[in-house]
């Protein structure tokens, strides 16, 4: 496995009419077959999804029976899905899906963050009030995780560690969404404390393929991909909240889309293809520019892939723009 990948030029940001920092990166269009459909850099690449794999950490939660059992709504089932910010309506929702499946914020073991939403943030230190772990941004991914466990009757208390039947059942989804086989899957550790794993980026694309179209997998779970496509697709801010990447492409295209840290974006269509794109050192800001500019290769075209760059004036001194890719 090459620790350095063969990548290509992506993004640049100018100033002064001079080219002053590259992102350099990797995307790929797979179809729900597994074959590869266009590329930039090695598509062969492994690399950690990181919080865009979220979808498929929710497919028990559909698959088990807990979510009909629970009577859980399409917005909690989106929140499961969700990097969300801590906004009202993403606690409002982990605390109903909690409540459902009788559980407390206690059981939820994600660690703490503020909200990343500024104003919720605020909003919290006005009330004098203390973070806690339903505000980080997994807090709903956790709470689908307790929920399974608590209709299983596996132990909720360890539930994030690897051996765990949970686990061990999130893994083997994964591994058939990208058409892998599961030794196949590098494990690993997410900021959350739960299992990440890496896997050839042709194949995460391939599982968004099947996630966007439900094409290629056993009639369970496609019907559990689908459900949570769906899910997505309606609840839009769930996913992201306010001013996201994924809440904006779903809100505006027929995309299902979710963003990973480190500079990862992924997205489903349903004519039949996925796309994986990685930043490879990492930079969030260059995500949306070169998702974008890989999208409208395929005829989805939606808000800017260029954006200005500002001094402290407010007056524009530069821009951030993706690189053409032959």
């Amino acid at each position: 496995m090459n620790p350095f990948p063969e990548d290509t030029p992506l993004v640049a940001l100018k100033r002064g009419g001079l080219v002053e920092s590259v992102h350099r990166g990797r995307f790929v269009f797979s179809d729900p077959e597994g074959g590869i459909l266009e590329a930039a850099g090695d598509p062969e690449a492994y690399f950690f999804p990181r919080s865009a794999i979220k979808p498929f950490q929710a497919m028990p939660l559909a698959l088990s029976g807990a979510a009909d059992a629970f009577g859980l709504s399409d917005e909690e089932l989106a929140i499961a899905c969700a990097s969300h910010k801590g906004e009202e309506r993403h606690v409002a929702a982990v605390k109903s899906l909690l409540h459902k499946a009788g559980l407390s914020e206690s059981d939820l073991d994600n660690g703490a963050h503020p909200p990343s939403h500024a104003a919720a943030a605020d909003e919290l230190l006005r009330r004098g009030e203390h973070f806690g772990a339903i505000h980080g941004n997994c807090s709903g991914k956790h709470a689908g995780m307790v929920a399974v466990c608590a209709y299983k009757g596996w132990d909720v208390g360890t539930y994030r560690e690897p051996e765990h039947p949970l686990q061990i059942w999130i893994r083997s989804l994964l591994a058939e969404s990208c058409g892998v086989e599961p030794e196949r899957l590098v494990p690993g550790g997410d900021g959350c404390g739960a299992p990440a794993f890496a896997m050839p980026m042709k194949d995460f694309a391939t599982a968004f393929a099947r996630l966007a179209t439900g094409e290629n997998l056993p009639d369970d779970v496609s019907k559990a991909a689908l459900r949570l496509r769906d899910a997505m697709r309606n609840h839009p801010f769930m996913v992201s909240g306010t001013g996201g990447f994924d809440t904006e492409a779903m809100e505006k295209t027929d995309l299902v889309a979710k963003g990973g840290a480190d500079g990862v974006w992924a997205a489903g269509s349903g004519e039949g293809w996925g796309l994986a794109v990685k930043i490879s050192d990492g930079a969030g800001r260059a995500v949306r520019p070169a998702s974008v500019a890989a999208l409208a290769r395929r005829g989805i075209e939606f808000g800017e892939g260029t954006f200005p760059v500002r001094d402290l004036h407010g007056e524009e001194v530069g821009e951030m723009a993706p690189i053409s890719c032959s």
